[in-house]
């Protein structure tokens, strides 16, 4: 659509980049593309997006000032590979995780690139970076009134399906067209519009032995973004390749789906309490499971919470005392006082019953058998959607996916490891009591204990397998939960579940314990029989 001169930048005394749409390719509405990629580019500053300097005129329209990147396109630095006999892992590894990087510094902006494919990603000797970011977008939405065009522009070979049929670039079309593109890079050869990776196990596909060098984590990441559930596709930010210098088992550098709170009040607040800066969430309600989600915003420093009407926070949860607890603001921060209720106060890292409990941003405790979390965002606003998207896919109380989100995503890894070959084993544990049946509806200690056991039990199972990415992990009963592993055999899982609950016994309460049992998926077997005994 343009052309692209090489130029010496006087002021600065760098090599810099023109862009300039050929005048038979030029299209109403181009010079306004140009601007618009001024702004946006200028929006996102990372190493892995070309960065635009400034929009000049001259006698052939607008031209596009943008960074000199001396290398060559990723479409032509696969053909070239590709004549060597393809990529390296570590090549691979290391396009594919900058790349990634790029896409979620546009993603972070609220933004998405619209037409992602090798021929706009640049690579260098040190660096891979993402081209016409902006542009892209807005030509396609100005291309496609021609007859023949896309719904909506860009390239229909690196299209997701859901665009093909109706149009619409979204950072979820972006994901597709990260993993057809990180797949063209594995084949060598450019996809079909509407071609399907993951009709075909992965063996027939692939002509060079890159994958057999990844491990089965960097493998199951592509084939996510290449699933028809736009939701499920995985977030840029969270694409995991490995790096000797960043790869770690600490849980906290694992990227996972988590509530976020918002930002914490700042250092003023500690001097003067503002009404409504916080707000009390609600993620989890045994016997009143819509509450989830909603918000009570802490309006006064202090403030009574309990089930009966009067009280300043009414629980609809009916274990929640009629007049339960005190929330009192104390520079900055909260503190809940139990005012004498039946089912007691409980904070996160205790199985007692507390009578006080101080409460930082972010914090959660549980009152009776509802849940509670502390957050700084508004009622209605974009982070607490996400927030009940979140508890809409996961169980409150345990941070795990539920029962059906759980047969969801564990099918497409059956899916994933019949395509890549390698075997699902799925490990079910269960917290079992003293004379009573795992069905029976679970007591306060109970509950707690779950959610410790289940928490730690997808750490260390993490931790043990060296994992990129969180495991798939969800709650299938009262007591009960099942984790997903794929890759590792029958044996070496036997191994890894046999190692977590002897370590997670140790910090279950004296009356309960942690049993597991292990099965393994056969080809075509349904997922949902395996969740059961």
């Amino acid at each position: 659509m343009g052309e692209v001169f090489l130029a010496y930048d006087r002021t600065t005394q760098q090599p810099a980049a023109l862009k300039v749409v050929r005048e038979e390719s030029r299209m109403p509405g181009d010079d306004e593309a140009l601007r618009q990629e001024l702004l946006l580019a200028r929006s996102v500053s990372h190493p892995n997006v070309c960065r635009v300097h400034d929009l000049a005129p001259s006698p052939w329209g607008p031209i596009l000032v943008m960074e000199h990147i001396a290398g060559q396109t990723l479409h032509t630095h696969i053909r070239r590979r590709k004549a060597q006999g393809g990529y390296t892992a570590d090549e691979f590894r290391k396009i594919a995780s900058e790349t990634a990087a790029g896409l979620a510094a546009i993603h972070a902006q609220g933004l998405v690139h619209g037409d992602l494919k090798p021929g706009n990603v640049m690579v260098t000797n040190d660096r891979a970076i993402i081209l016409d970011f902006g542009f892209a977008q807005e030509r396609a939405r100005l291309s496609a009134r021609r007859p023949g065009a896309p719904p909506d522009g860009g390239t229909p070979n690196y299209m997701a399906p859901e665009r093909l049929r109706s149009g619409g670039a979204s950072p979820e079309d972006d994901m597709y067209a990260l993993g057809l593109t990180l797949w063209e890079m594995w084949t060598c050869r450019v996809p079909e519009p509407g071609y399907r990776p993951r009709a075909k196990p992965m063996r027939s596909q692939i002509m060079f032995d890159v994958p057999a060098s990844l491990s089965v984590d960097e493998i199951k990441q592509i084939f996510r973004c290449l699933i028809d559930d736009s939701v499920a596709r995985p977030h840029a930010r969270h694409m995991r390749f490995f790096n000797p210098t960043s790869l770690t088992t600490s849980q906290v550098q694992i990227p996972r789906e988590r509530i976020n709170p918002g930002p914490p009040p700042g250092r003023g607040a500690s001097d003067v309490f503002v009404p409504g800066s916080q707000s009390l969430l609600v993620t989890y309600s045994a016997n009143a499971p819509d509450a989830a989600g909603t918000m009570f915003p802490l309006s006064k420093p202090v403030m009574t919470i309990g089930r009966r009407a009067g009280q300043d926070i009414v629980m609809p949860e009916p274990t929640v005392s009629g007049s339960h607890a005190i929330l009192r603001w104390q520079a900055g921060s909260w503190s809940i006082e139990d005012t004498g209720s039946t089912n007691g106060t409980f904070a996160d890292h205790s199985y007692d019953r507390k009578q006080t409990i101080s409460l930082l941003h972010g914090a959660e405790i549980q009152l009776g058998e509802s849940r509670v979390k502390i957050v700084s965002f508004a009622e209605g606003s974009p982070q607490h959607e996400r927030a009940r998207a979140y508890l809409a896919r996961r169980d409150g109380l345990t941070g795990l996916l539920t029962r059906d989100q759980l047969v969801r995503v564990m099918e497409d890894d059956r899916a994933f490891g019949e395509w890549s070959g390698v075997p699902l084993t799925i490990a079910r544990y269960q917290i079992r009591g003293p004379n009573r049946h795992v069905s029976d509806r679970p007591a306060i200690l109970e509950m707690l204990a779950l959610r410790r056991a289940a928490q730690r039990v997808v750490e260390l199972t993490e931790m043990l397998l060296l994992s990129l990415v969180p495991v798939t992990g969800g709650r299938t009963g009262p007591l009960k939960f099942a984790i997903a592993m794929t890759g590792p055999s029958l044996d070496e899982a036997r191994n890894v579940v046999e190692q977590v609950v002897s370590q997670v016994q140790g910090n279950m309460p004296d009356s309960l314990d942690l049993a597991a049992t292990i099965v393994r998926a056969e080809p075509g077997q349904q997922v949902q029989a395996l969740l059961d005994d």
